[in-house]
Formats: structure tokens, sequence, C-alpha cells
């Protein structure tokens, strides 16, 4: 009786606990640890890289995923979700007024 309350106290233990996971987490999905561990487990990289992507809530279809094309997804979401990229940006080349200069 003594060894079972020794355990207990002790810190080792069976349960665990589980924090809920939204998709407005402010941490969101760790993608490199899901990944590796994804690849420890026995998964190929693309399989890993798919199932990361799913788990970070992007749609995985026919076309596969990359781990560095989920990060610069998840990336411009929370950007576009902080209201710091907007509809016009990214879209297109540079203006015509807009020149190129060396630094000097």
């Amino acid at each position: 009786m003594l060894a079972a309350a020794s355990a207990g106290g002790s810190g080792s233990s069976t349960g665990t606990t589980t924090r809920p996971s939204t998709a407005s987490s402010s941490h969101g999905v760790r993608t490199r640890a899901t990944y590796r561990l994804l690849l420890l487990r026995g998964l190929a990289p693309d399989e890993a890289a798919n199932l990361t992507a799913f788990v970070s809530g992007i749609h995985v279809g026919g076309a596969g995923w990359k781990l560095q094309e989920v990060n610069r997804l998840l990336f411009l979401r929370e950007l576009n979700r902080s209201g710091r990229f907007g509809e016009a940006d990214g879209g297109g080349a540079p203006s015509e007024t807009t020149e190129l200069r060396p630094a000097s």
C-alpha cells in the first residue's frame, strides 16, 4: 500500500491530460515536431507531410504537401488572420513607378 501511494505521489502515472485544441489557437500545431514524430512512427516523408497538413487544418487533395509548403501556408494564414496581409498583398508584379536602385 505504501508503494502505491509513493508511485502516485511521485508523479508516475499512466493517465494523460489533454488540452483542448482549436484551429484559432495562438500556438497552433508544431509542424516540425509532428512531422518528425510521424517519420519516427514509420510514415514516408510525403505521408507525414500530408498528415501534418491535415492535422493543421489544411485540405489534402490529389497533390501532396511538403512540410515547407505547410509552414508557408500557415504563416500566410496567420498574417491574414491578424490583419497584416490583405487581399491586395502579394499579387502581381511591382508597379511601373517602382524603381529598383542599388544601395549607395
